[in-house]
């Protein structure tokens, strides 16, 4: 999943934030942060109460036309529906391959389903994690930040568009 984030503080104060969050006592997260805007940080979490699954997001803060935009990419996992729909159709698949006389490939493509929910889930709750983080370390939206929002158009005077309103713009007495 790639993001953009705005932000009001500065790049150096971004990356001090970010660095200050890495270093602190909770070790929930690791990386690296760089003066030139780069960053990179990693969750993990147990899944299946078993195995463990780490997620790295990986960053750029820079400025463009006055305002700090966070970009970056995290992989994002699958919900829990579209999980369901994916091992469904895996079921399916298996089934209908074991029928066919392919009781194999049938019986491995069953055997995925455990597996591959590890990095599905995994990177599912890390991803939510991380673009958390991120968002509250830097105080950063996915709108921009209302003081850089262009103002609404001004309202003309009474007179101005009374004018207007008449045809030929001029006005008989």
């Amino acid at each position: 999943m790639h993001f953009i984030y705005y932000s009001e503080k500065t790049v150096s104060q971004c990356m001090l934030a970010l660095n200050e969050r890495l270093h602190q006592k909770s070790g929930k997260l690791d990386g690296w942060v760089e003066k030139s805007g780069n960053f990179s940080i990693s969750v993990s979490t147990t899944v299946l109460r078993r195995f463990s699954r780490s997620t790295r997001l990986n960053g750029h803060v820079e400025k463009e036309n006055g305002v700090t935009v966070v970009r970056g990419y995290v992989s994002d996992g699958a919900d829990p529906r579209n999980r369901y729909i994916i091992y469904g159709i895996l079921v399916l698949l298996g089934i209908l391959l074991a029928i066919a006389g392919y009781l194999l490939i049938g019986l491995i493509v069953l055997a995925i389903i455990l597996p591959l929910n590890i990095p599905l889930e995994g990177d599912y709750i890390n991803s939510g994690t991380l673009t958390g983080e991120v968002q509250r370390t830097l105080k950063a939206k996915a709108s921009l930040p209302a003081a850089l929002k262009k103002p609404a158009a001004k309202k003309t005077d009474k007179k101005d568009s009374a004018r207007s309103a008449n045809s030929g713009g001029k006005t008989y007495r």
